[in-house]
């Protein structure tokens, strides 16, 4: 009977058309209603009228469902539930007023008298949780009581809000907030506050609270944006502030972000001091789906440094600032493209970092980024031809060093085949297996035209020849010194053939397998020289085209020989060794020959000293083969020695594991039958291995054969002496061992970005890049120690140690201590080392960072928001090689 009369009622409410009325409130109910026919959940479908509206409601309640005919209200007790087209509400308990088309939800007091089912209102992918939430599902309009909502990164309290149609609300007596606490540690309070979902939330005037303690920190306006997420947004970057010695005080960082689209944004940002200089940083990054992404960035600085002199006059620990240039105006230009690779497409790719000599030195975030000698870029297009052997590549390439030499390739082309047999190339046949069907070909071309700043073929020497009529390199790359440039180029084309005559075996064990190669280069330059006696110089002559050419051929014979010695013991089983050796023959002609043209036998002076020879052999063309006949035959040993043991565990069961010992051992040498004195090649010892799982091994040591003489100088005798037991002298030699502790907990550690603030573009290397609490400890060292024999009468040799410890330690669930040392045993000292703790404090963190020793030498402590949203509400005391503050 109850549900044909649910049925009645439904088909009542379906044929009235509920009137609106507006501001209505609902008393709230004092007890729960108990119905002793209920059973389970209620759950009711009411299909849409023609009426005010617009879709099905569905809802349900666990406890019961009270229909009140003549005013036109359902109540929901209990787990009450309501669906309305994107809008959901769920509450302890419901009302449904189709008189004046309202929801309105609240909680329910349990038997002890403590409220439950706080509703929660959903509409979209906008939640609120409140003590009170009335909904006009008509006008779309809503008012929440006592709500807590979520935008973006961040969290709205307020004592009211009222939503309107377009879903946007305003909140009375509000906090903002990225504390996900009931009760949050900090908060934005402001008196009135409007958001509109994933777009911005604003407020008027607004005060930080921390701890509940007001602070004097806050503005007129708050504006802090809520994209969707994984979207980016436009914004202001906050400067961070500083002291250096040689240029003031200083706002840094400061800047503009741009979100043009998902796709591509835009940092513009800029640095300035209080002594006069300034810098201009503009960044773009972007990023096409299952294509591309890159980023795009220049940078222009103006440096005023007016006391360089007085600096550089002052005590050794200003030496670092002094050593500054003086006032200078620099740019750099920096691009990265990586593309996504595309089975049968060509792939762009791009890595540029060029610009003036002393914007580096001038903007270092590393000792490596501000001792790095040389810069390079790379701008190349390569592609694969389907189904063909072919490929090529288009590549523009520039490299310069700090001293001022540039030098760029324009363009770079390559095109290559790669090995393929003779057999498919002339014939349409199957392979039958016979031995000349191994015969393979690979060919490569490569065209270039060099480009450089230094004066060619000559400077003011020609190989430390001085040369008549030298001209001085060229300072500065501009369009108005082009023409000189391009006579400095050189322009060639090499071509390289090698074939491989296949691989077979003799006697069953031994692999043979012979080589043939071909070079061929044209030039667009070849020199002649000629000696000036009047001016004791050489003149050089150049011609327009030239072309050398080099070949060889060679063969090698490889086998593998297995020895296991079966020990039978109570874990051990056997030990296996295992020998490869080979040995490869090489001939190569004397292209340092007249005959050949590449070289040529010129007179450097006309008051040779001593026993001095005044003539000497130069080379024609800028790349030449070296000179010399090669005869030569080379020699390699590898060695791998690993035991079979049984596996630890039920000694009934007969598994066994390998275990290995040596994982290589390497002799290698050479002997060339053309030399007219030490044919033999120093010999060269190298081993490496993994002890325990645990301890990587690696050992490298170099012989050699012959003696020396009271100068240090090699002489034609042999050192070997078997009745001494003497084969070699050592030369040099290094060992080297290291060790991983907890490897696991390094391999799965996940690398997320940091949510610490940039203090400096790219990085600072006393912040850290990010910290996982979830692994306890960790512990890695690494011990080496090097040995460099000094030939030169009454020198010592020089021996080299340093130990390296790197590690981290959890003291509680909160706190987290990182390290880093390297101590050099032979100046005694620490040659780096870095501290650095971290704390975890819910919504925000701190970082302290310290650098005791060499060259970024420095301090850091920040406590900030970890949200990226407040990144820059953030405290920082640090102090460096270049800030003071």
């Amino acid at each position: 009977m109850r549900y044909i009369l649910i049925l009645l009622l439904l088909l009542q409410f379906a044929l009235l058309s509920p009137s609106l009325v507006s501001g209505q409130r609902l008393s709230r109910p004092t007890t729960v209603p108990q119905d002793t026919a209920t059973v389970g959940q209620d759950s009711v479908r009411l299909s849409a009228p023609k009426g005010d509206i617009e879709t099905t409601i569905k809802y349900s309640a666990r406890d019961s469902i009270l229909f009140e005919v003549g005013s036109k209200v359902v109540n929901l007790y209990g787990d009450a539930k309501i669906n309305y087209g994107t809008m959901s509400l769920e509450a302890a308990y419901i009302q449904i007023d189709y008189e004046t088309n309202t929801l309105t939800a609240t909680t329910l007091p349990d038997s002890t008298g403590k409220e439950i089912g706080t509703p929660v209102f959903t509409q979209g992918s906008e939640t609120y949780a409140a003590n009170r939430i009335a909904y006009n599902y008509k006008t779309r309009k809503g008012r929440i009581s006592e709500v807590v909502t979520q935008q973006g990164e961040g969290y709205v309290h307020a004592a009211v809000v009222k939503k309107n149609q377009d879903n946007e609300f305003f909140g009375l007596r509000a906090q903002y907030t990225t504390c996900n606490l009931e009760h949050p540690h900090f908060y934005i309070g402001t008196s009135k506050m409007k958001g509109i979902p994933n777009d911005k939330v604003m407020t008027g005037p607004f005060n930080l609270v921390i701890g509940d303690i007001p602070t004097p920190l806050g503005f007129l306006f708050g504006l802090f944006p809520t994209p969707r997420q994984n979207n980016r947004a436009s914004g202001v970057i906050v400067p961070s502030f500083g002291e250096t010695r040689a240029q003031g005080f200083y706002l840094s960082n400061g800047g503009y972000y741009f979100a043009w689209n998902d796709y591509i944004g835009t940092r513009l940002t800029g640095d300035v001091y209080s002594l006069g200089g300034y810098k201009v940083n503009m960044d773009n990054t972007y990023r096409k789906r299952y294509a591309y992404s890159g980023s795009l960035g220049f940078s222009y600085q103006y440096f005023k440094n007016d006391e360089a002199d007085v600096e550089r006059s002052r005590s050794t620990t200003d030496n670092l600032l002094a050593a500054l240039p003086p006032t200078q105006r620099t740019i750099w230009i920096n691009w990265s493209h990586t593309p996504i690779p595309k089975p049968g497409q060509g792939r762009f790719s791009a890595s540029v970092n060029a610009g003036s000599s002393g914007h580096q030195r001038l903007n270092y975030n590393s000792p490596s980024q501000y001792l790095s000698p040389t810069f390079n870029s790379n701008i190349s297009y390569q592609k694969n031809i389907e189904n063909t052997p072919f490929s090529y590549t288009a590549k523009l390439s520039q490299s310069q060093t700090t001293s001022g030499v540039y030098n760029f390739i324009l363009p770079d082309l390559n095109f290559s085949m790669t090995p393929t047999s003779f057999f498919e190339i002339f014939t349409d046949n199957l392979p039958t297996g016979r031995w000349y069907e191994q015969f393979t070909v690979g060919y490569n071309l490569n065209a270039q035209n060099r480009v450089s700043n230094l004066t060619r073929p000559a400077g003011d020497n020609f190989q430390g020849i001085p040369v008549i009529g030298a001209r001085g390199d060229i300072d500065t790359i501009q369009l108005d010194n082009f023409s000189r440039l391009w006579e400095n180029g050189q322009r060639s084309a090499t071509h390289n053939l090698q074939v491989n005559l296949g691989s077979y075996k003799l006697l069953r064990y031994f692999n043979f397998s012979p080589t043939v190669s071909y070079r061929e280069a044209w030039f667009d330059e070849r020199y002649t020289f000629r000696f000036d006696p009047d001016s004791q110089k050489i003149a050089v002559d150049t011609t327009n085209f030239g072309r050398i050419y080099e070949y060889n051929a060679g063969a090698s014979l490889s086998t593998t020989i297995y020895g296991t010695a079966y020990i039978k013991g109570k874990r051990v089983e056997a030990i296996r060794h295992l020998i490869r050796p080979s040995i490869s023959y090489n001939y190569r002609p004397d292209f340092g020959r007249e005959s050949f043209g590449f070289y040529q036998r010129v007179q450097t002076t006309s008051f040779p000293i001593g026993d001095q020879d005044p003539f000497r052999l130069l080379p024609r063309f800028a790349n030449v083969p070296g000179p010399g006949l090669q005869n030569q035959v080379s020699f390699n040993i590898q060695n791998n020695l690993e035991m079979k043991v049984r596996s630890k565990g039920d000694s009934a069961k007969t598994e066994f594991e390998k275990i290995r010992l040596i994982d290589n051992l390497s002799l290698t040498s050479a002997y060339n039958f053309a030399a007219d004195s030490l044919k033999l090649s120093p010999i060269n010892m190298s081993m490496n291995t993994n002890l325990f799982k645990i301890f990587n091994v690696n050992f490298t040591s170099t012989f050699e054969p012959y003696k020396r003489d009271s100068l240090g100088r090699q002489i034609d005798e042999y050192v070997f002496d078997f009745s001494k037991l003497k084969l070699a002298n050592l030369t040099n030699a290094n060992f080297s061992v290291g060790a991983s502790f907890n490897p696991e907990a390094r391999r799965t550690q996940t690398r997320t970005p940091s949510n610490l603030p940039a203090l400096q573009p790219d990085m600072d290397p006393l912040l850290p890049q990010y910290v996982d609490f979830k692994i306890p400890w960790t512990l890695s060292f690494d011990y080496t120690i090097g040995y460099f024999k000094n030939f030169r009468p009454g020198t010592a040799d020089n021996i080299t140690q340093s130990l390296g410890v790197d590690g981290s330690l959890n003291l509680t669930d909160k706190w987290k201590i990182t390290y880093f040392a390297s101590y050099d045993f032979t100046s005694n000292n620490i040659a780096n080392a870095r501290l650095q703790i971290y704390r975890d404090l819910h919504c925000w963190e701190m970082s302290i960072g310290w650098i005791p020793y060499g060259f970024a030498q420095g301090y850091n402590i920040t406590i900030n928001a970890k949200s990226s949203l407040l990144q820059d509400l953030r405290l920082t005391r640090n102090r460096s090689a270049r800030n003071n503050f």
